[in-house]
């Protein structure tokens, strides 16, 4: 159940070659991958990745397994008007929703997302690629530790910032790696 992709955050994902791939739609969760758990809004990087995508063309939709309020707010201000709540990932209803609102094939979409246990999975279920992000926020609800440790032990062996076409995963110039937080 490896993603096709895993790294750092969603900023870290090249718009350009998921294009040149051939995928029109994103399918994203929102807490710990656009927004951080416990904080209000996306971070700007986060924010204006999401317009670059929109700008590119992609069709871009949110799944979260909470509630409405929450996920309509942050789409709201991503103007992101597809929208999943209380999706029960990893169950791949939500995501079936999400397609079938943005009209696309499954071929044409990759779902991103912090968990490999619920965005992952779901996409796995349903034939989908995904991109695994890294929690933008490492202090989570106290039960999300035994998930996080079970991840890990499924992800030995996996590089972070696996690149499988071995093609750049930024947009940002070569050579010019971003500062980042030292992962957990």
């Amino acid at each position: 159940m490896r993603p096709l992709l895993w790294v750092h955050r969603v900023t870290d994902i090249s718009l350009e070659h998921l294009w040149s791939q051939g995928y029109r739609a994103i399918v994203i969760d929102l807490d710990n991958t656009l927004v951080g758990y416990k904080l209000l809004e996306p971070a700007a990087p986060v924010a204006a990745w999401v317009r670059s995508a929109q700008e590119r063309g992609f069709s871009i939709a949110i799944v979260s397994n909470n509630v409405r309020a929450w996920v309509s707010s942050v789409a709201t201000l991503l103007g992101i008007v597809t929208f999943v709540h209380s999706a029960l990932k990893p169950l791949p209803f939500g995501i079936v929703r999400a397609v079938g609102r943005l009209r696309v094939r499954r071929s044409q979409t990759v779902v991103v997302g912090d968990q490999l246990f619920a965005d992952v999975l779901a996409a796995k279920l349903l034939g989908i690629r995904a991109i695994l992000t890294d929690p933008l926020v490492t202090a989570e609800h106290h039960a999300m530790w035994a998930v996080r440790l079970a991840e890990r032990f499924m992800l030995l062996g996996t590089s972070r910032f696996s690149n499988p076409e071995g093609v750049k995963t930024r947009e940002e110039p070569v050579g010019e790696e971003p500062a980042r937080a030292q992962p957990p």
